[in-house]
């Protein structure tokens, strides 16, 4: 995963648990921001059942500022009472 997350919740939206993380990427300075949201999934391969994830939005936005409003409004959709932050 590389850098740390800034910012990290869980939430459902349409009754399926998601997953959002706001970091730090890059290798230049100053790092451009990382938005990435996963999608937890039920799995079923080879006679084994578990549950998996997979990235449904990857995204990096130079603008700081606008990467937060992004996030914010990721989270804003979520289904009602069902945000909780991550540390």
């Amino acid at each position: 995963m590389g850098a740390k997350p800034l910012r990290r919740c869980s939430f459902t939206k349409d009754s399926v648990k998601h997953y959002a993380r706001l970091q730090r990427t890059g290798d230049r300075f100053p790092q451009p921001a990382r938005i990435v949201v996963d999608k937890e999934y039920f799995e079923h391969v080879g006679g084994v059942y578990g549950m998996e994830t997979v990235a449904i939005y990857d995204k990096i936005y130079e603008d700081w500022a606008y990467a937060h409003a992004v996030y914010d409004e990721i989270l804003r959709r979520a289904d009602p009472n069902s945000l909780k932050e991550l540390k």
